[in-house]
């Protein structure tokens, strides 16, 4: 079982709770330290919470006390706060696995480059929604070609949030309510969807011609839409927004290929509908005779049992841990469910082309 190390992601945190039980849920990880909070009581109030041996007031002390007793950090805080985690953990080579997006600007990417040695660093990202089974089922289909050659995609992420805000929790934080050259909403919410897209076609966008609105109070860009064009031919389409009343969070997946499409909701993440070039409609779960059954991971309850988005987590997480398993034993991995810099460096290019495009109203060139 790795030892675990939070930076950031206290009990009060969105982040940090899913993190917590989901690195832990099968065993391969244990969270025994962290700086959760930069607030006093509510860092001591995470560690006595959750049962956590040992706590510090900043990452520093942490790295001091904790470096030979942990074996890899999870990176928690609010996005504009990765770099200064990141650049300090890579220098010591403890490994990191880094909650989306891994930084807030192209900026922030130079900084790692100049940093991050592939041969020596272990350095993951969280892309958590492509954990579930149904979509990495959707995944193995469009490899085994049954949906044929894909023509265009349509995935979108609308929420109410900015205009009804969840009672549950304190929102929106602050640090969400300032734009930089790219959005917040992108990087909250674009990057989900450019992970899923890759993820399920394996290819980059070649061109993006996007639009920014401003629909809510709080004076920031809270509606995206976004066109994209594929060398292979693909067409594509992302719609991301915080303005969207009656979406809590209406992930949404459309493929469409020459024999068949295929469609997923994340709210009912257990059903993936596809419709065929004869007319015939299919919905499989995981009930069905599909190809992640022999995975006991997908199947923590029998079907009927919804697997949902802490299990998801949970999935990649244990990827994340066989990653380490090889990459301490032979300083290198490979796992097509776990991302890195060069996928998180893409991403992060994307959505800052999406911003010239925007401000120029032209299609921009995705030069990866």
């Amino acid at each position: 079982m790795y030892k675990l190390a939070f930076i950031g992601g206290s009990c009060e945190s969105i982040a940090g709770y899913p993190h917590f039980i989901a690195s832990q849920m099968d065993k391969r990880f244990e969270v025994v330290s962290g700086v959760f909070s930069t607030n006093p009581e509510i860092n001591k109030k995470t560690a006595q919470r959750w049962n956590v041996r040992s706590y510090y007031d900043n990452i520093d002390d942490l790295i001091k006390y904790e470096k030979n007793n942990i074996d890899a950090v999870s990176i928690l805080t609010p996005t504009p706060l990765h770099i200064q985690s990141i650049e300090k953990l890579l220098k010591l080579n403890i490994p990191i696995i880094c909650e989306k997006p891994l930084v807030s600007s192209l900026e922030d990417i130079e900084k790692i480059e100049k940093i991050l040695d592939v041969n020596k660093h272990f350095l993951v990202v969280t892309n958590n929604y492509s954990g579930y089974p149904m979509v990495r089922e959707l995944k193995q289909k469009i490899l085994n070609n049954e949906l044929g050659d894909i023509l265009h995609i349509r995935l979108k992420m609308p929420q109410e949030s900015f205009l009804r805000p969840p009672k549950s929790i304190k929102y929106p934080q602050k640090w969400r309510l300032k734009d930089e050259f790219i959005p917040m909403i992108s990087l909250d919410l674009g990057v989900h969807l450019y992970h899923l897209a890759y993820f399920l076609l394996e290819e980059e966008p070649s061109k993006v011609l996007a639009t920014y609105n401003s629909f809510s109070k709080y004076n920031v860009i809270d509606d995206v839409t976004m066109l994209l064009e594929y060398k292979s031919g693909i067409k594509g389409s992302f719609w991301l927004s915080k303005t969207a009343l009656g979406n809590r969070n209406g992930l949404h997946l459309e493929i469409y290929g020459s024999k068949a499409s295929a469609i997923w909701h994340q709210e009912n993440p257990e059903k993936l509908e596809f419709s065929y070039f004869t007319g015939q409609k299919t919905i499989i779960d995981r009930g069905s005779d599909i190809e992640m059954i022999p995975n006991p991971l997908y199947h923590r309850m029998t079907p009927g049992h919804p697997s949902g988005y802490i299990e998801a987590f949970a999935n990649l997480y244990n990827d994340i841990a066989n990653c380490l398993d090889e990459y301490f034993l032979n300083k290198s991995f490979s796992n097509s469910y776990v991302f890195g810099f060069e996928h998180a460096k893409s991403g992060i290019q994307l959505l800052h082309n999406s911003s010239i495009s925007d401000r120029n109203k032209v299609w921009v060139e995705n030069l990866i």
